[in-house]
């Protein structure tokens, strides 16, 4: 059974849950070149995607402040 839709539709899969956090503990971050794809696990939030695909072959060698930055920029924190 199908439910053709006007137009596409923002849907939300898995419910927003948030906490209010001073800081951001990352605990590890993996580099897997095979994948092209860099990650980050972060205390209280768990593992996230920094870089993907054409996004990785963009960052090239990522340093800690890349890291930071991306972080932040994910999260929009000023």
């Amino acid at each position: 059974m199908k439910i053709a839709l006007n137009s596409p539709k923002k849907i939300i899969i898995i419910p927003e849950f948030s906490k209010n956090l001073d800081e951001l503990n990352i605990e590890q971050v993996n580099d897997r070149f095979e994948e092209k794809i860099v990650t980050a696990k972060i205390e209280n939030i768990g593992e996230i995607v920094l870089w993907h695909n054409s996004s990785y072959d963009a960052i090239g060698q990522w340093t800690d402040q890349d890291v930071i930055d991306r972080i932040k920029e994910i999260y929009n924190i000023v």
